[in-house]
């Protein structure tokens, strides 16, 4: 877990990386320092993922949004910014907890069909023979992480619903096979903020400095 920026200031942002080639570092390295300049911000290493310990089960949703609640339980309500598979348990997390979500920006969320797809999209990052590799590797072969994948249901429109009047902002990439889920997130709520950006799945790599203007316009906002 790294915190960047003021220990004081206006809300706390939490950012929520995806799977397999994802850690703190996809944030601390692109997006993050610029968004700290103004607020106190939190990245955290998902368990199998960076520094975390890599346990055998528990990467459903359900699971990391608990991880996600002891991680979180010294700083009051806070926005989240999830990229990927970081996206679907930001939602599960809003859903479970009312109050401690002030505001959810979903980076390229995988909500538009099987959440294994999340597999094939990242797999390009994950070559053999580097560390990328091995480590998605270990995570394939070592863990239920797959298992956990397949066990969770389709992102519904009740689900996203499920957030209640917490403001939303989606940007997903025009060459992503996820550019439906902001399609998704539009018949749901038809108030959020939605954005296409040239790019694929890692927007926070190859649309940076569009992905952190957007970011930073929705986080300060305060009619967002």
């Amino acid at each position: 877990m790294v915190d960047l920026g003021r220990s004081v200031g206006p809300e706390p942002l939490v950012m929520l990386h995806g799977l397999f080639t994802g850690s703190a570092a996809s944030w601390f390295f692109t997006v993050a320092p610029a968004l700290a300049r103004r607020r106190p911000v939190r990245l955290l290493d998902w368990r199998g993922h960076g520094m975390s310990e890599r346990t055998p089960t528990g990467y459903g949703t359900a699971s990391m949004a608990g991880d996600l609640a002891e991680l979180t339980g010294d700083l009051p309500p806070f926005a989240i910014t999830g990229h990927s598979y970081g996206a679907a348990v930001a939602v599960r997390f809003a859903r479970d907890h009312p109050g401690r979500v002030t505001r959810l920006a979903l980076v390229d969320p995988p909500f538009a069909g099987d959440p294994a797809a999340v597999v094939p999209a990242v797999g390009a990052g994950a070559r053999p023979g580097t560390g990328g590799g091995r480590r998605t590797a270990a995570l394939l072969e070592r863990t239920s992480l797959l298992t956990d994948l397949a066990a969770e249901p389709p992102m519904t429109e009740d689900d996203l619903r499920g957030v209640g009047e917490v403001p939303v902002l989606t940007v997903v990439g025009a060459q992503s096979p996820f550019r439906a889920s902001g399609e998704l997130v539009g018949r749901a709520l038809p108030a959020s903020r939605r954005h296409v950006l040239n790019g694929g799945h890692d927007l926070h790599i190859t649309a940076r400095a569009r992905l952190t203007r957007l970011l930073t316009d929705f986080l300060e906002d305060a009619h967002a």
